[in-house]
């Protein structure tokens, strides 16, 4: 839990009671922070305007973190919202929210300090066995080169590359990559907001109306909180309405979920953090059964073309990718 806030010059302090995960705390979009003013007859007024956070500090027992945050306003409540992820090793917090009455803007000498973070593991590069192997990277982690929105010819400003991810920062559509493929291995890495939704689609033709009218999807969500989630065909991992993940083995909400897709003629594999969880071939029995009685009954492309582009989903929410490669299979 927050046991205690501390306003300083810079930034507001955090303090837990128990350490943070070890993978969490240095993001400053994990932290939502808002000033109320104080009416004196109404009270707090809130007006829902975000106050940006610059950066996030965690010291080094993980009990505390530093928030740098300018203009801090004496005579204004600061609301603080902790966003996923945020879980220690016991679990997520019993609260995520706090209010913070700022009576009087701190002493000058009360400075937080701003930590370096600590060097990560790399992102988005390939190994000399990998490129042996015929691994290609689909996204270099620092800008978009390479894709495309759906059915345009140039990538829509709402995806960027942000901190070697490639971010559903804003609205702009489903994107595709330039390339088309048919038979492969695809690997990458994802993260969601807290109740959201995209999906990873591929043999996508931009003669459909949608990415969904002729692509497969491996489904991307958080199961605990989107309403997707309560349906195992359309959780997290699935095939997307036509089969379910043999389980849940999604990681907490804002942490990165591995997935791998195989997909070689009519057979395709979803495998999810080391996982396999779910199997099919297009076009047998079993397929055709589901197919029929799916949403997509009515569409004869759908999963019928050899090959064609893979695309990512937005589907209004935020949603991080990294570590997007792929290799094609004979």
């Amino acid at each position: 839990e927050m046991l205690a806030i501390q306003a300083l010059s810079n930034g507001l302090d955090i303090e837990f009671t128990t350490p943070l995960d070890e993978n969490i705390g240095w993001e400053a979009d994990s932290y939502y922070v808002e000033q109320w003013p104080i009416d004196s007859q109404l009270g707090p007024q809130r007006d829902g305007t975000p106050t940006p956070v610059k950066s996030a500090s965690v010291s080094s027992d993980r009990k505390r973190v530093f928030l740098e945050i300018d203009g801090l306003q004496a005579g204004n409540v600061v609301y603080l919202r902790l966003l996923p992820p945020c879980i220690s090793a016991g679990g997520k917090p019993w609260s995520t929210e706090a209010w913070y009455t700022l009576n009087a803007s701190p002493e000058a000498s009360l400075v937080g300090k701003v930590l370096p973070r600590p060097a990560q593991p790399p992102q988005n590069v390939l190994t000399d066995a990998e490129k042996a192997d015929g691994w290609r990277l689909l996204f270099d982690g620092q800008t978009t080169n390479g894709w495309h929105g759906f059915r345009k010819q140039e990538m829509p400003a709402g995806w960027q590359a942000i901190d070697g991810c490639l971010v559903r920062a804003g609205g702009g559509g489903d994107i595709v990559t330039n390339d088309e493929f048919g038979n492969f291995e695809l690997q990458l890495e994802w993260r969601i907001c807290a109740a959201g939704n995209s999906g990873i689609f591929f043999r996508v033709s931009e003669d459909g109306d949608a990415v969904w009218s002729t692509g497969p999807e491996m489904q991307v969500l958080d199961n605990s909180e989107h309403a997707d989630g309560r349906n195992p065909l359309t959780s997290a991992g699935s095939n997307y309405a036509m089969y379910a993940p043999a389980r849940d083995v999604t990681q907490p909400v804002g942490l990165f979920n591995q997935v791998r897709i195989i997909a070689k003629g009519p057979h395709v594999e979803h495998w999810l953090n080391g996982v396999k969880v779910v199997e099919y071939d297009i076009g047998s029995p079993d397929w055709e059964t589901r197919f029929r009685a799916s949403k997509f009954k009515t569409l004869t492309k759908y999963s019928r073309l050899p090959s064609g582009h893979i695309a990512l989903q937005d589907h209004g929410d935020r949603v991080w990718y990294r570590n997007i490669k792929i290799r094609e299979l004979k």
